[in-house]
């Protein structure tokens, strides 16, 4: 399954190669915005946009740090490009997926109380 993964990453890569500046936009926008995004639409629910830009960032850094590092010191793997944003991914998906799954539960249960009340 990497080797796969990998294949995509060599054939996507290329194609980056000739274009620094959104390689750079694309790896800033994906190292330091979206994983903390991602953990701010869990974890605060009541915060406007500046406190959630801010927040972001901070986190970001954070959950990318440690996780990689982590994951190198646990599994004994090498830390590169690929696995970088394997685990940038990962980190950056389950709390989306968590995000949608709690707003499915959060909007069948008024549904569930406005059809009690009615």
């Amino acid at each position: 399954m990497l080797e796969n993964i990998k294949e995509i990453f060599d054939f996507a890569l290329p194609a980056l190669e000739g274009l620094p500046v959104l390689r750079a936009i694309l790896g800033i926008i994906l190292v330091f915005f979206l994983p903390g995004f991602a953990w701010t639409l869990v974890f605060f629910r009541q915060v406007n946009i500046i406190e959630r830009l801010a927040l972001s960032l901070g986190l970001s850094i954070a959950t990318v740090t440690l996780s990689i590092l982590a994951i190198s010191k646990l599994t004994g793997m090498r830390i590169n490009g690929v696995n970088a944003v394997l685990v940038i991914i990962l980190i950056t998906v389950v709390p989306v997926i968590i995000y949608f799954i709690s707003r499915y539960v959060r909007r069948r249960r008024q549904h569930g109380e406005s059809a009690d009340s009615s």
